[in-house]
């Protein structure tokens, strides 16, 4: 029972966050700059970084123009952009790209609430058999459907957690597996 109202709140913090970062309205940025042999990992409809890098087993994200780490991500072979989100508890998925990756949900799978800065959202948990940022993957990834429309998903802890770290480095953020 503890355990469950202390994700409840830690997941209600970080959707809060969310949800404000979310709203902000996002510029343009300008045209991506891509590293002249590596491949580029960015986001198709969201702001892209200057320059997105995966070799070995990291993967380095340049900070975008409106100020945050976007990434592409594969979930079972879906490829969907994500913001990355080190406040979040867990991945959250937009109702959206929820169905994109064919997660058709009923009212009855919305059983956890979290009080965000815009009212309470319910959300429903799902498990995602895999996901892989570049040559990052993890499997098995504790995740959340959002129950209201959210602008975009977010990449928490439940993955970046289990990589062996990340860390920031100047204007990128850099993880590793």
């Amino acid at each position: 029972m503890f355990g469950q109202l202390k994700m409840i709140i830690l997941f209600g913090c970080a959707a809060a966050l969310a949800v404000g970062i979310i709203s902000n309205e996002m510029s343009d940025p300008s045209s991506p700059r891509p590293g002249a042999d590596r491949p580029v990992i960015r986001s198709a409809t969201q702001p892209k970084a200057d320059t997105n890098t995966a070799y070995g087993n990291e993967v380095r994200i340049a900070r975008a123009a409106d100020g945050h780490f976007w990434v592409e991500a594969d979930i079972s072979g879906v490829s969907l952009p994500f913001l990355v989100d080190t406040g979040a508890s867990s991945v959250v998925l937009s109702p959206a790209d929820a169905e994109k990756l064919g997660l058709y949900l009923s009212a009855d799978d919305f059983t956890l609430t979290y009080s965000t800065a815009n009212g309470e959202v319910r959300a429903a948990p799902v498990l995602l058999p895999s996901l892989r940022v570049g040559p990052l993957e993890v499997t098995n990834v504790e995740a959340t459907v959002n129950g209201a429309p959210l602008r975009q998903s977010l990449l928490g802890m439940s993955f970046l957690g289990r990589l062996d770290g990340f860390e920031y480095k100047g204007n990128d953020l850099v993880m590793r597996r």
